[in-house]
């Protein structure tokens, strides 16, 4: 959003309303939003908790997603201890494949970070859709008995007491590419050969 409409949109809200969209804004900024004015205004205007969605969308990318990238010689270093001390772990067959790509094939830990990121990234849109989706029909239940079963929602809460503000999260699938902490929303830096 332009500084111009920023200034005219605050200059219509009355004083306690344009204190709260500055104070939501400069969270915004604070977390590194790329148009912290726009979200506040669609937050404020249409009671979508970007916020919310923002923070939660940022953390998944930080912590899960670029650091398989990121960290991949880390992470490796970390298989072979954990394969050497305990060999029968859960997931240990993915360990020795891993060491197999690097020892035996010469895959770079960066070419398994590409591709460890690639996995995580399809996973946790995995995850958001079928948060966003609860009733989609499942293959293996019955029609019937899909009407019957429980569901889910993902909603907003406020403060360490987790207060629900009555506002729900959805379409985060929607929205889980465009935090890509690169500004690609995706693609790789570089053309792929």
């Amino acid at each position: 959003m332009d500084n111009l409409a920023w200034a005219g949109w605050l200059a219509a809200l009355a004083p306690d309303v344009r204190a709260e969209a500055m104070a939501l804004r400069d969270k915004f900024a604070a977390l590194g939003a790329e148009d912290p004015e726009g979200l506040t205004r669609v937050e404020m205007d249409e009671g979508v908790p970007h916020l919310a969605r923002f923070r939660l969308l940022r953390a998944l990318w930080s912590e899960h997603i670029d650091p398989t990238r990121d960290s991949a010689a880390t992470w490796i270093a970390n298989a072979r201890r954990e394969h050497q001390r305990n060999p029968g772990r859960p997931f240990s067959d993915a360990g020795k494949v891993l060491l197999r790509l690097v020892d035996e094939l010469g895959v770079s830990p960066e070419e398994i970070g590409t591709l460890a990121r690639w996995v995580a990234f399809e996973t946790i849109f995995g995850v958001l859709y079928r948060l966003d989706e609860p009733d989609l029909a499942e293959d293996d239940v019955p029609e019937m008995l899909q009407e019957q079963l429980p569901s889910w929602l993902l909603v907003e809460v406020t403060g360490r007491d987790l207060v629900p503000t009555g506002r729900t999260l959805v379409g985060l699938h929607e929205d889980l590419l465009g935090l890509d902490s690169s500004g690609r929303d995706g693609p790789p830096e570089l053309p792929v050969e």
